[in-house]
């Protein structure tokens, strides 16, 4: 998973790329790279204080009806963005779906602090592309 994270990074030029699970309908955070912007633990922490319910999130309860690539260009301009993303700090961000079967599993982010980043279609179906090639480590 960390070299699909460093290709992802070397694509967007994003250093927070992280994998969550979705399970009991929640986001379950597995791993994110350790920046000096959000480090692992505080990841983590803040997910374990403010669960992330699938129904409670625009952009998840899309992402499971129809799944497919998703870009928050402006988070703070942005009415489907989600409280946590605040939490964060993120200002842009990019979730793709991680499938099983006809089903999502769980969401690779690449998430933008403290800048605002444009996704370029070619950035998002190179991401896609990526994520397919590395599917089997889900």
């Amino acid at each position: 998973m960390n070299l699909l994270f460093e290709r992802l990074s070397s694509l967007t030029g994003i250093r927070d790329i992280a994998y969550h699970e979705m399970k009991s309908g929640r986001l379950s955070p597995v791993l994110k790279t350790n920046t000096d912007v959000l480090g692992v633990e505080k990841w983590k922490g803040v997910h374990a204080q403010n669960p992330v319910y699938i129904e409670h999130d625009q952009l998840l309860t899309e992402l499971v009806r129809q799944p497919r690539s998703l870009a928050v260009q402006d988070v703070k301009n942005d009415p489907r963005s989600a409280e946590e993303f605040f939490l964060f700090g993120i200002d842009s961000i990019l979730i793709l779906p991680v499938m099983k079967g006809t089903n999502v599993q769980g969401i690779v982010v690449a998430a933008s602090i403290g800048e605002l980043h444009e996704f370029t279609e070619e950035e998002i179906r190179e991401a896609e592309r990526l994520l397919e090639q590395y599917n089997d480590i889900f």
